[in-house]
């Protein structure tokens, strides 16, 4: 993050004037709804207090196996902008329709603020992208809104645009998680993700005690002049479990699996 996108995530949290999602793809809301769940792009002057209130107690737990630490309200709000000024990015709130909102948090009081999902690193010319920063508020954990948000946005990706509700037509969704995040990793596969592998060292890791836990040291062997070795600490890093859903899954039973959750 650096000084502009902080003063741009501190406006966007206070202005009144529309705020520009900068998302280079069609929403189709209706495929990012469901009877109990639905998705909407976050807004930060709607959004952001509500989350934050609900997230500040819990953030040592809620997001020690991410690969950055928002610990104040304008780290989280620059790190919300620099996934909004990526184009081909976009970050949705989660909203339980079970449960009434409190007053402000959207226009249209559908739903309570339960939590986050983004979509990252997508790559239109191979039509792939990856679900990211998933959170969910402690209130809404244990419950039927982790699974059918992102069984809604899985949907969204990979429902052909042709299809009702219609989707982006992607070929490829990626999921990645900390290997020691069982509950990211189970709820990938709950909603159709295979495992394809490790990927090695992906994050440098800042240096806070909640995170350490979750991944390793580096530690450097040096070898002086007279051939003694010692070691020396560089910090911390993780590796990522990488897990996928492509079109041929899609059409070979995971679509019907994603119906079932959105539907249940």
């Amino acid at each position: 993050m650096n000084s502009h996108t902080d003063l741009a995530a501190y406006r966007n949290a206070i202005s009144s004037e529309p705020y520009d999602i900068n998302f280079a793809y069609p929403l189709h809301p209706e495929t990012l709804t469901s009877p109990r769940v639905r998705l909407a792009h976050f807004v930060p002057a709607l959004h952001a207090d509500t989350l934050w209130a609900q997230a500040e107690p819990h953030a040592n737990e809620l997001f020690r196996f991410y690969p950055f630490f928002p610990g104040t309200r304008l780290a989280f709000l620059a790190s919300i902008e620099y996934i909004r000024q990526q184009p081909h990015w976009c970050i949705f709130t989660i909203f339980d329709r079970t449960r009434e909102g409190n007053t402000g948090e959207d226009a249209d009081g559908d739903g309570a603020v339960a939590g986050l999902m983004a979509l990252v690193n997508t790559n239109a010319g191979n039509l792939s992208t990856e679900i990211a920063y998933v959170l969910v508020l402690p209130a809404f954990q244990h419950t039927h809104v982790a699974r059918t948000a992102a069984a809604l946005l899985l949907r969204y990706c990979l429902q052909t645009p042709d299809a009702s509700p219609p989707g982006l037509g992607f070929r490829r969704v990626i999921w990645t998680a900390n290997p020691h995040n069982a509950a990211s990793i189970g709820l990938a596969r709950r909603v159709g993700f295979r495992e394809e592998g490790i990927l090695r060292w992906t994050w440098a890791l800042p240096d806070v005690a909640c995170m350490r836990a979750g991944g390793n040291e580096v530690r450097r062997r040096i070898i002086g002049d007279d051939g003694s070795v010692t070691e020396r600490s560089e910090g911390w890093g993780r590796d990522s479990v990488l897990l996928a859903v492509c079109w041929d899954d899609w059409d070979d039973g995971v679509g019907e699996r994603v119906r079932d959750i959105i539907d249940a």
